[in-house]
């Protein structure tokens, strides 16, 4: 193995659309043009061969909301077979069926859940529409399979009553979380002075990773959770920590995305050509991030 691409994460972006209407999303950086975008298997297969052989740390499937691609267990199946990199899936969790936990059962993947609230009519409405019984009731069914899972926290404004319920919540149930202040929401990147005081209150230990992500391991009433708060390189356009520790984003119909601020800086990935020729476009891609 080695890592010619430089990126060490990558970031699937398998749809551009979703289910949901949460109106703190960035859908990924993609930009919002009302035009449905899937995936193509047979383009994301060439993909995954092209980089196959590279030290690539973690892929996330994401979106919009990834399990509107009807080939996404097909693809997580095909990447489990043809690597040995990490594997997550950022989804709302809304639509998966039965059948499609007991494919992905026995494949090392775990799942972030967006997960923006603990009480039902603050996530049907901030939803658009989402039911969170729903989603618990899949939550357990993925933890009935044995599969990893975590919530995703959109901090969408300066409420330490809600994150504290929050942390409640996954300390009772043995969640770990992300906590991910809204990039582009006045005074998002001051949230920390309320969230932090409320995870030292229950914290054992804490580490800040240089990444701009805090690590705590919290623990209350015998119940143990790790709590990443993520300081987005974006509040303060820190370029350097941001090109050593972000992902790249491959985009529905195959362009490259080097920032999730700006969907316009991208190029379009030669497939067809080989691998040498894709290595390449990752290459310049991360030679070309010089500015936020």
């Amino acid at each position: 193995m080695n890592n010619t691409i430089y990126w060490d994460k990558l970031r699937v972006l398998v749809t551009n659309y979703c289910n949901y209407k949460c109106p703190f999303c960035h859908n990924e950086g993609q930009s919002f043009d009302h035009t449905s975008q899937t995936m193509d298997l047979e383009l994301f297969k060439m993909l995954i061969d092209a980089l196959q052989d590279e030290d690539v740390s973690e892929i996330t499937f994401s979106g919009g909301e990834p399990f509107l691609n009807e080939h996404l267990i097909e693809m997580i199946q095909y990447t489990s077979e043809k690597t040995d990199w990490e594997m997550s899936c950022a989804s709302n969790l809304s639509l998966i069926t039965k059948d499609q936990v007991l494919e992905l059962a026995h494949i090392p993947l775990k799942f972030n859940i967006q997960f923006p609230y603990i009480e039902a009519e603050k996530f049907h409405h901030s939803t658009g529409g989402g039911s969170l019984d729903k989603v618990k009731d899949n939550i357990q069914m993925l933890r009935d399979a044995g599969l990893n899972i975590g919530l995703n926290c959109v901090i969408q404004r300066g409420s330490a009553e809600e994150v504290r319920s929050m942390i409640g919540y996954a300390l009772k149930e043995e969640l770990s979380v992300k906590l991910l202040p809204q990039i582009g929401l006045w005074g998002s990147q001051d949230f920390k002075t309320f969230v932090f005081p409320i995870l030292e209150e229950y914290a054992i230990s804490r580490k800040d990773k240089g990444t701009g992500a805090i690590r705590w391991v919290l623990e209350k009433d015998g119940h143990q959770i790790s709590v990443l708060y993520i300081d987005s390189p974006c509040f303060i356009r820190d370029i350097e920590r941001c090109k050593h520790y972000s992902e790249i984003r491959v985009l529905p119909d195959m362009r490259l995305q080097t920032c999730i601020l700006h969907s316009e800086n991208t190029v379009t990935l030669d497939l067809k050509m080989g691998k040498e020729r894709v290595k390449q476009q990752f290459r310049e891609a991360w030679k070309n991030l010089k500015s936020c």
